[in-house]
């Protein structure tokens, strides 16, 4: 988008919001840089910079506003490339719209642009903010009604278009909280459109978080199970996922699978990092077996992070590679390698380092 119209947006969004507000503006945002080597030509090289302008107020006791401006760049490329400005989001919310019509009492509302939702695993929808290029976080333009019924949240969001995926969206979440003790449980259901699209496809997934809480010993197990109807007359697709964790001392040890069928898709693709940071796979018939450590133990400033991960096609059982990825967060940064061994002649083996730092203002 060209840098003026930005500007001019922002003003446009700046001056009435200064005016109105009721002396409670704020004004932020974060730089992240990051520099990326890989032996893959399929992979992100060389430096990138990833910038957001954060405008925010509060209108009154009952409605605030929030919008963000963001800008990618790729320094490594001749002249520079992804030199560009978006508005990431821009919504107004209201805290209890009670006050604008009282059998709306407890229902609270955000309306405009903003980042999709990260519901379960974000398998199926998602807002992963990896890129520093031009794709940013998916976003939607629609709105986001939420409520407690009976100690149940309630989130209805439904939005179209604007997330280079479907043109349309409509999904109910429902988080059940901490079910006496025994666990965290969720549950939402999805259903997309397309403009023209003769298919409406849809999403139900359960999640099931902190199994037997803390009877367990220490144990943390989570399950994700998912369903993919893609209204075509075809099968289901799937979605299974465990996880198990263990606090030992002073690291933490863990252990996952997750298996996706031939005929599973989502919304969005899967976050960065879900079947390694290479991100070489991503979507459908696929398992995926991590086992991984972490620690903060080792020196002090330092968190170190160690997964294995194996990835087979779930249709035939094949091999397709594993790979090992150490990250080193430290206060400054993080520092992340890759290494993915192929198992499969149509892969290579890849090498993949980055390091990436960010200052908040």
């Amino acid at each position: 988008m060209n840098k003026s119209i930005v500007l001019g947006l922002l003003m446009a969004m700046l001056v009435p919001t200064a005016a109105f507000a009721d002396g409670h503006v704020s004004l932020g945002g974060d730089v992240r840089l990051r520099y990326e080597y890989s032996d893959n030509a399929g992979l992100d090289n060389g430096l990138t910079a990833r910038t957001y302008i954060n405008l925010g107020a509060k209108i009154d006791d009952n409605t605030s506003f929030m919008s963000q401006v963001r800008h990618g760049y790729a320094f490594s490329a001749a002249g520079g490339t992804n030199d560009n400005y978006s508005i990431q989001q821009a919504y107004i919310s209201i805290a209890d719209m009670g006050a604008m019509a009282g059998f709306l009492g407890g229902w609270s509302m955000d309306i405009g642009r903003m980042n999709n939702p990260n519901l379960g695993s974000g398998r199926i929808v998602n807002s992963a903010d990896w890129s520093n290029g031009a794709a940013g976080p998916n976003n939607h333009d629609g709105f986001m009604l939420s409520t407690d019924l009976g100690g149940v949240d309630f989130d209805l969001y439904r939005w179209g278009g604007n997330d280079n995926s479907d043109d349309s969206a409509m999904i109910f979440n429902f988080g059940l909280g901490d079910m006496a003790g025994f666990a965290d449980i969720g549950f939402y259901y999805a259903t997309a459109s397309s403009a023209g699209g003769a298919a409406d496809p849809s999403w139900m997934a359960f999640n099931i978080d902190n199994i037997g809480g803390d009877a367990l010993m220490g144990i943390d197990i989570d399950v994700e199970y998912a369903t993919f109807d893609a209204d075509a007359g075809g099968d289901d697709g799937t979605l299974t996922s465990v996880s198990v964790g263990y606090a030992l001392d002073q690291f933490n040890l863990s252990f996952s699978n997750s298996v996706t069928d031939a005929d599973w898709a989502g919304i969005n693709n899967d976050p960065h990092g879900t079947h390694g940071i290479t991100d070489l796979f991503s979507g459908a018939d696929l398992d995926n077996t991590t086992i991984g450590v972490s620690t903060d133990a080792l020196m002090e400033g330092m968190g170190v992070t160690l997964n294995f991960i194996t990835i087979a096609r779930d249709s035939d059982g094949a091999d397709l590679g594993s790979e090992v990825d150490l990250i080193l967060d430290f206060s400054c940064g993080q520092l992340g390698y890759a290494s993915f061994s192929a198992d499969d002649a149509g892969l290579t083996d890849t090498d993949y380092v980055y390091w990436q730092s960010s200052y908040d203002f």
